[in-house]
């Protein structure tokens, strides 16, 4: 199939079409395992009954055992998601601490600003994590790193709002804590099958969906005048969605 009728298919099951064909095929590959998760399994024949049963064993007959498989691939990112979520609004109440004056030095409330910055910026990347998109990871690691050159910058003997950890003697702790959330965060990289892009709120808000870039054409139905978008240099057979009419471009 040409990638024009790959993304007919994910249009009308109400799937993102942007995307190269790769992508495009890995979406319309998983919309159809989310289709098919439960599967019933036949049952083994029926074995001959005991002579000797027990009291509590009903005397109708055999009752068969039903299997279902259910789909975990995305549990890791969520529930790493889920913790990223959870440590923004820890860091986003931290800032707000500082924010108001309470503790810490007499500059610690400008370093709040940088600290509400960090805290939506986790909480961002983490739910970008948790609707299993692999950007989320990547944007989840930046603001790791971030806040750990911050941490590391204004580590003090007094807390402040980019430091979770103050004192010289917990520099090192502080450091490491930062590679071990890192670490942390990139595993659903290697032990989980996540989604390439970006959310669709996310791509139609900042105007990220390929079917806005350059590289399509713009050109109208000849049987229902709908207008639509092909890429650029493409010629052939296309449907259109709206009257799934085909015509030659």
């Amino acid at each position: 199939m040409t990638v024009v009728q790959l993304k007919t298919l994910c249009r009308e099951r109400g799937l993102r079409v942007s995307g190269n064909k790769d992508e495009v095929i890995i979406r319309l590959m998983e919309n159809d395992e989310a289709s098919n998760i439960f599967q019933t399994y036949a049952a083994p024949a029926p074995q001959p009954m005991p002579m000797q049963m027990h009291p509590a064993q009903p005397m109708g007959g055999y009752v068969q055992p039903q299997y279902i498989r259910v789909n975990q691939k995305e549990e890791m990112s969520k529930t790493i998601g889920g913790f990223v979520i959870l440590y923004a609004f820890f860091r986003l109440f931290w800032a707000m601490v500082f924010s108001i004056g309470i503790g810490g030095s007499a500059s610690s409330w400008l370093l709040s600003i940088p600290a509400f910055l960090l805290g939506i910026g986790f909480l961002v990347g983490g739910a970008i994590l948790y609707a299993g998109y692999r950007n989320g990871v990547y944007f989840t690691l930046g603001v790791l790193v971030v806040s750990g050159m911050m941490s590391v910058l204004f580590h003090g003997d007094d807390p402040n709002p980019v430091s979770v950890a103050w004192g010289e003697e917990m520099i090192l702790t502080s450091i490491m804590c930062s590679f071990i959330c890192m670490a942390l965060v990139a595993l659903p990289i290697f032990m989980s099958q996540l989604k390439p892009g970006w959310p669709a709120n996310i791509e139609r808000a900042f105007g990220l969906d390929s079917n806005t870039t350059s590289d399509k054409d713009k050109i109208q139905c000849t049987h229902c005048s709908a207008s639509l978008q092909v890429p650029a240099g493409y010629s052939g057979k296309i449907q259109c969605p709206s009257c799934q009419n085909e015509m030659r471009v």
